[in-house]
């Protein structure tokens, strides 16, 4: 899911420690790295003076008279001269030039690519580093390189090859809280739009309907997580990270089963089938797939013409398990399965 939500935004809670494993460079992770350079260079590179010694034909700087008397006859011409030259060429920028030289080599998504070349451009007078850890400690925090301390555990994730983990461990890393609900409702809406039969639109948080008109105006704006649009047909799809009962599971002896769904989901849905599909067609929620919720529910009637089908969604292989309804996308042997994310970081829900 974090591979297919690259710009969902995250939220720093701080530094944690935490396991590493080693493993191959996540897309992810080099994305985090680039943007965060991207907003370094922005607001500058430091610059440090380097005490810089030569032979010249004129003086600049300090003249070595040391060396300068000793010159054989025949090179009395030259001056051995000593001088201060200001340059990018200090440890922390010389190990974002080998993170970025690393990035260069493993990106394959094309924004990752074309980010880590147009930044390389931008260091290409910084050499690599030859001592990285010798370069990370003498990595500097003082007041005046503030501004470099939030792309220091990137750089040392890429230079690693370390993924971060969410056990607990030895390494001093940033923490992050994804909101898990945008982010399975961006990897669903990733998925299904490659998926998508032909003439097939898919729009997301469409918000072009109200729940009522006050003063004629628009009054609750109804934003529905994805609409999906062929020819004259729509179908109504909402997103909810949250964890269904078995279908056999019952509340008392007489009352089916509600399968831990939410009453406050069924009257939204029912607004979006009202105003989005003028009271006919077909709704859909969609749930990750646990054990205990594998298939299609049982469709749901509002009316006689319009149904809600609750629809699990298949985070392994990424797929609808199923398309009822006449919904326009492919699920089953089909399916186009995503790439294995090697990492888990901090959650702030899960099911």
């Amino acid at each position: 899911m974090l591979l297919s939500a690259l710009k969902l935004t995250t939220r720093d809670v701080g530094q944690a420690s935490i396991e590493l494993l080693k493993s191959p460079l996540s897309e992810w992770v080099m994305h985090q790295f680039l943007q965060q350079l991207d907003r370094l260079v922005k607001r500058g590179l430091r610059f440090d003076y380097q005490r810089i010694q030569e032979e010249q034909r004129f003086l600049r700087g300090r003249l070595d008279v040391d060396k300068q008397l000793r010159q054989p006859p025949g090179r009395s011409h030259l001056f051995q001269i000593e001088h201060d030259v200001f340059l990018p060429n200090r440890p922390e920028n010389r190990l974002l030039r080998s993170a970025l030289a690393r990035v260069c080599e493993s990106a394959q998504t094309q924004g990752n690519w074309r980010l880590a070349h147009e930044l390389a451009v931008v260091l290409a007078e910084v050499p690599q580093s030859t001592q990285i850890e010798a370069d990370f400690k003498c990595w500097r925090t003082d007041r005046l390189m503030a501004h470099y301390q939030p792309v220091r555990p990137w750089c040392e994730l890429v230079l690693g090859e370390h993924m971060p983990t969410a056990l607990k461990g030895l390494s001093l890393g940033i923490s992050l809280l994804f909101p898990m609900e945008k982010l399975f409702q961006e990897h669903v809406a990733n998925v299904l739009s490659q998926r998508l039969q032909p003439k097939t639109r898919l729009d997301r948080q469409v918000a072009s309907k109200h729940l009522c008109l006050h003063e004629s105006k628009g009054f609750f704006r109804l934003q529905p997580d994805l609409v999906m649009t062929r020819a004259n047909e729509t179908w109504v799809l909402d997103t909810k990270w949250k964890i269904l009962s078995a279908p056999s599971t019952v509340d008392d002896g007489s009352s089916p089963s509600r399968y831990g769904l939410s009453q406050s989901d069924f009257y939204q849905l029912f607004a979006y089938g009202h105003k989005y599909l003028n009271g006919t067609g077909d709704l859909f929620l969609v749930y990750p797939k646990t054990k205990a919720f594998a298939e299609v529910l049982p469709p749901f009637q509002f009316t006689d013409g319009l149904t809600l089908w609750v629809v699990p969604f298949d985070l392994e292989l990424d797929l609808l398990v199923a398309s009822p309804g006449g919904l326009p996308v492919g699920s089953g042997a089909d399916a186009i399965c995503g790439n294995d994310v090697t990492f888990a970081l901090v959650e702030e829900a899960a099911p």
